[in-house]
């Protein structure tokens, strides 16, 4: 895929990053079998009920429409509501590890799938 409209040269291309299909086919058998259980039913210490993406059940619109319902609620009270968006988009680009490893000990998954 290129950079530009009219590449000249081998830097105006992107690299390609191609995933086994094996790897892929194993990462969604895992997380359909294992991590969306897990995560449908969290232990008493992790609660996702703000938490829209990166869940069976979660997607930008059901975030929306809950921002847009509690806004409203707050509206038939005070004249006005301030709402102050955050874009985390790079977020996730440097993960603290031990942290995740920390949540993913407290679900409930088998210990292979763990490790």
């Amino acid at each position: 895929m290129a950079k530009t409209l009219s590449p000249k040269d081998s830097s105006d291309c992107r690299p390609i990053s191609v995933t086994p299909v094996l790897t892929r086919v194993m990462e969604r058998l895992v997380v359909r079998q294992f991590l969306y259980p897990a995560l449908l039913v969290p232990s008493c210490n992790l609660t996702f009920s703000d938490q829209y993406a990166f869940r069976p059940t979660g997607s930008t619109i059901a975030a929306l429409i809950q921002l847009f319902y509690t806004v409203t609620e707050l509206l038939n009270d005070d004249p006005y509501v301030v709402v102050i968006a955050l874009d985390f988009s790079k977020a996730f680009d440097a993960v603290r590890t031990v942290t995740l490893l920390q949540k993913l000990a407290s679900l409930d998954i088998p210990d292979c799938v763990y490790n």
